[in-house]
């Protein structure tokens, strides 16, 4: 909702930058005024989210949503060369307002799209049955009124991210990234530079050093988050406010979550090994250790394994700990996330089974309903990179040695997009949704006595796709991956 003539131009002083914009909206029952909602996670793993969004079952197209539409303030500043963004008037309508009339798959998702083997028609079915599954006309008119809501929410908490034109002038390519070893150098004034392991040429950006490739904008309010304009048609990257990420803290101590991660390396003992082009590094001369917890396809069968081996003797407490914290996590994603990202991964798994993220011993009503797996590394930093990811991914950022974060932490990294010219400040304890497919980074650690835990949620297209050419396709999923070969040929 960016207004169309300069809302990218940093050097355009938004009109009434320093006054209140009003949009009018219908009423359908309750205020559609943004608030940071609290995701209670219990005991048994179960997430309870309470928010704006969905006081019953946010994935159910039948559901239809209270508190649609009224009136909603959005108030915008400027501050020099970075503006807090615009927003345009939402029309509330019964049209179809997300995309729909598409059969492309949405600009978040992986697909295998040139084989025609069966685990990648699964990927092409599962990728757009949330478009041509067959829906009646009223619940497709509650699915759009909760994509408006969605939308009202995301303009009322987050501010957006506007890159100086010098920066624009000078943003990375996407043949920079293929070509290149790209890092972020994320360190403070006084920091040691980083260094690239002995055989390693790397292209080195620095969020202080005056290069001209990365613009860093904050949010201080911690009623509030940060985001940029919609790159095709979806939000690139979300940091939520911090006052919803540290509600997590209220749930599940630091030292808890801590503890079980390095458990998990512990008894992993071995590094995840990445290709080239995602290549982990990490302090010069020291070992870099980096984690996965979750399914995963194996190598050694047609098959998609419910966790790693090393899970299996993980401490019963420690795996109750991931698991509430993915739950928590997915919480956080369905609270803030478009619907229509929602609704993707709800139709997708209805027309493909795929597993998501479980522990040993647990049923499969427990499963996660969105995410896959967890992959994690204490003082890692990675090359720019895209990754084959099924939808939009999650990082968190944790910092031992602080039982309790607070809204005011300092900045420990930054979660970076060259090819859009931003570095995204994160503090302990931040949460930031992000689109995979945009390359993307995590930076150095800013002081180097610090010692962070980077994690990530995701899931990836090959588990979606089952990795099993053995397993004949339905009738359903053969239909959707024509509809969507054709809608690509075409």
């Amino acid at each position: 909702m960016i207004a169309p003539s300069d809302a990218n131009d940093p050097n355009g002083i938004p009109a009434n930058a320093n006054e209140s914009v009003q949009y009018h909206h219908r009423n359908d029952g309750d205020s559609c005024h943004g608030r940071v909602g609290t995701v209670h996670v219990d005991d048994s793993g179960v997430c309870r989210c309470n928010d704006l969004i969905a006081p019953t079952d946010a994935n159910d197209p039948n559901v239809i949503p209270a508190n649609a539409n009224e009136s909603v303030q959005y108030h915008h500043r400027n501050d020099g060369d970075s503006c807090h963004g615009r927003v345009g008037t939402v029309h509330v309508d019964d049209s179809c307002g997300c995309g729909e009339c598409s059969l492309s798959p949405p600009s978040w998702v992986h697909v295998f799209a040139k084989s025609k083997k069966p685990s990648s028609i699964r990927t092409q079915a599962a990728s757009i049955a949330y478009i041509e599954q067959p829906l009646h006309k009223k619940a497709r008119h509650h699915r759009n009124r909760r994509s408006k809501k969605k939308l009202c929410k995301q303009q009322k908490l987050l501010t957006e991210v506007i890159v100086p034109q010098y920066i624009q002038q000078n943003l990375l390519s996407a043949s920079d990234i293929v070509h290149e070893i790209v890092v972020v150098d994320g360190g403070d004034d006084g920091n040691p530079a980083i260094c690239p392991p002995d055989g390693v040429n790397w292209r080195c950006l620095s969020v202080i050093g005056g290069n001209h490739h990365l613009h860093i904008q904050d949010e201080t309010d911690p009623s509030r988050g940060l985001t940029f304009r919609r790159v095709d048609s979806a939000l690139p990257f979300i940091r939520l406010p911090r006052q919803q990420s540290l509600e997590l803290n209220s749930q599940i101590s630091v030292t808890d979550i801590l503890c079980a991660l390095e458990e998990c390396e512990k008894m992993k003992k071995t590094s995840v090994k990445r290709s080239d082009n995602k290549r982990i590094f990490g302090d010069y001369g020291k070992p870099v250790m980096y984690t996965c917890a979750g399914v995963q396809v194996s190598r050694n069968s047609p098959d998609v394994l419910d966790f790693n081996a090393y899970v299996e003797k993980l401490p019963e407490d420690h795996q109750t700990i991931l698991m509430k914290l993915m739950r928590y996590i997915e919480g956080c994603f369905e609270s803030i996330v478009d619907s229509e990202v929602i609704s993707h991964m709800f139709h997708a798994k209805q027309v493909v089974p795929f597993k998501t993220m479980t522990m040993p011993g647990s049923s499969q009503k427990s499963m996660l309903k969105y995410y896959g797996a967890l992959a994690f590394g204490c003082n890692v930093f990675l090359p720019c990179h895209t990754d084959s990811d099924f939808t939009m991914s999650m990082a968190q950022i944790h910092l031992k040695g602080k039982a309790t974060y607070e809204l005011d932490d300092d900045i420990v990294v930054y979660f970076c997009f060259p090819t859009l010219g931003v570095a995204v400040p994160m503090r302990p304890g931040d949460l930031l949704l992000f689109n995979s497919l945009i390359p993307h980074c995590l930076s150095s650690r800013c002081r180097q006595d610090d010692k962070i835990y980077s994690l990530a949620t995701y899931l990836k297209t090959s588990v979606v796709g089952m990795n099993n050419n053995q397993l004949p396709v339905s009738s359903n999923q053969s239909f959707l991956a024509e509809r969507y070969r054709h809608a690509m040929d075409g």
